[in-house]
């Protein structure tokens, strides 16, 4: 009452000042003398126009008093809302029944002193409360900044209270009734939603309620990926489309650029949309797929939301209508997102090397159940892939064995048919056919290792289970790069012996791209993750030990 007391003097006073200033009469002039009745008044001197400059004052006029405007008042701040549980932190608004902080207590921001759990919700987001309530297609005024009222100002759950449950109000004076219900899990990233419309008017309503999530998009050039929640932190080297969705069982992952006219929709067969960053995603989920739109919005080139509503109500008086979701957020751990179920597991994507990086992931993760360290686990992984490609290794060694022993034939063939590439390669080809050997099989090794390098390259660069996990000594993070380029130069070391003790085909080219691939390496290798360095690393020095064996087997 007294805010409106204050605003009403304020107002008052600006209505009266104006009205002085531009509308009052003016006061009556004093009138002139007549002139003498005969007299005929001398003709006034007249004087050239001098003109009014811009901003100049007229002589004799006098300017309306200056009116400053009136202090803006401030919307009454809402109250912060706070749920505890063994997972997270998070913070609610009553203004809008946003949210305003979520720190997963698990995942901290960096490694070592000064470490904070990461915040979901605020930190390089760029925008104050990214998670609220809307209503689109309203025939009544609404804004998000409505101030509500909730049941509860604290949630603390645990052991003793595994479930718990804050329920936001705002009702109109008309008589319209907005409820955004929502229970809190003890051990899960899950928040289930239910939001309620209310007709306690004398008229019919209409509107949408919609659930928003805002963020912030980094740009390449910036250092991180297309990254929406901090996970990445900025520094990150992935390239992270910020928008992913599984529709119609298909899962999608969409980039700006993909929205055609800043805007995509999807409208039918909508499992669940999501907003992601290298580690971390942020899901809704309708608990009812027909009617559910997904709005995927370009906001600038900094900013994108993500809009989930379901079917637009019109509410004649008394009616109620509402629609229920399941919203995640939390990390892209893989046994995280299967126990959440509605295939959100599919939101960890290692793209076409999905179907190796996944089987690594899990057997790194059974072994570091008994190891204790990821790093040990990445070594016991190479040794595992080792012997299963122990067989095709050997044969392709004892293939270059064999193409050593040629050598001689082969500097004969290159000397004689020297003017006469075609025909010398022929004759290269027929030597090869009659002793039953393959010039390629050299490579057949490193071929074999493609494939798991890809993989494991993705699955050190997605799976937040390897960030910030260390191995020993000076290495802190498998996940980073090297910080004193140690690793990179052991591999490039091991690679070169590998190379040098690799039996040659005599071709002079050949052995010259030999001796450049492990300086070609080491320097690609100096931006890789660790924990990739380590698996190259450990192959070659089981290549290694895998050719003296058949070096001695030989003699």
């Amino acid at each position: 009452m007294q805010i409106r007391a204050l605003l009403a003097v304020v107002i008052s006073l600006i209505i009266l000042l104006i009205y002085q200033a531009y509308f009052a009469p003016p006061p009556p002039s004093p009138e002139k003398p007549a002139a003498d009745k005969g007299q005929t008044a001398p003709p006034a001197k007249e004087e050239p126009v001098k003109a009014i400059s811009p901003g100049e004052k007229i002589p004799g006029v006098t300017p309306p008093p200056q009116v400053r405007p009136a202090p803006a008042i401030k919307a009454e701040p809402g109250k912060d809302v706070t749920v505890e549980t063994p997972m997270y932190t998070a913070v609610f608004n009553t203004r809008g029944a946003r949210l305003k902080d979520f720190r997963v207590k698990n995942y901290m921001d960096k490694i070592g002193e000064g470490a904070k759990p990461i915040d979901l919700a605020t930190e390089n987001l760029g925008a104050e409360y990214p998670f609220g309530l809307d209503v689109t297609h309203a025939n009544f005024p609404f804004s998000p900044d409505l101030l509500f009222r909730v049941n509860n100002e604290r949630l603390n759950l645990g052991p003793d209270r595994r479930k718990g449950e804050l329920v936001f109000t705002w009702e109109s004076r008309e008589g319209l009734k907005l409820t955004q219900r929502m229970v809190f899990h003890a051990e899960s990233y899950r928040i289930d939603i239910n939001l309620q419309m209310a007709n306690l008017s004398s008229r019919v309503v209409e509107g949408r309620p919609t659930l928003v999530w805002a963020g912030k998009i980094h740009s390449p050039s910036s250092g991180g990926g297309m990254a929406c929640l901090p996970g990445s932190g900025g520094n990150s080297r992935a390239m992270v489309p910020p928008f992913t969705a599984l529709i119609k069982k298909e899962f999608q992952e969409i980039e700006l650029s993909d929205l055609k006219g800043g805007e995509k929709r999807f409208t039918e067969h909508v499992q669940w949309g999501g907003f992601q960053d290298q580690y971390f995603l942020a899901a809704f989920i309708p608990q009812k797929s027909e009617g559910t739109e997904l709005l995927l919005k370009k906001v600038s080139d900094t900013a994108a939301e993500m809009r989930m509503a379901g079917p637009k109500a019109s509410l004649s008086p008394g009616m109620q209508f509402s629609q229920s979701y399941l919203m995640f957020l939390g990390p892209k751990a893989l046994d995280i997102l299967k126990v959440f179920g509605s295939d959100l597991d599919k939101a960890l994507n290692f793209g076409w090397f999905d179907i190796v990086a996944k089987p690594m992931l899990w057997a790194m993760k059974f072994f570091y159940q008994y190891v204790e360290n990821y790093g040990l686990a990445i070594i016991i992984l190479t040794i595992i892939i080792k012997i299963i490609f122990w067989y095709p290794t050997q044969l392709s060694m004892k293939s270059m064995s064999e193409m050593k022993k040629l050598q001689p034939e082969m500097a004969k063939l290159r000397e004689k048919y020297r003017g006469d590439k075609e025909k010398m390669n022929r004759e290269l080809m027929d030597l090869y056919r009659r002793y039953k050997v393959n010039p390629m099989s050299g490579c057949l090794p490193m071929a074999i290792q493609i494939p798991v390098f890809f993989a494991l390259y993705k699955v050190l660069l997605y799976s937040i289970e390897l960030r910030h996990a260390p191995f020993y000594w000076w290495i802190k993070d498998l996940a980073a790069a090297d910080p004193y380029y140690i690793s990179p130069i052991l591999m490039g070391a091991s690679m070169f012996v590998q190379q040098w003790m690799t039996p040659t085909t005599g071709d002079p080219n050949q052995a010259k791209m030999m001796l450049i691939m492990p300086v070609v390496f080491t320097f690609m290798f100096l931006s890789f993750p660790t924990g990739l360095v380590i698996y190259w690393l450990f192959s070659n020095l089981l290549s290694i030990g895998q050719q003296l064996y058949l070096n001695r087997k030989n003699k």
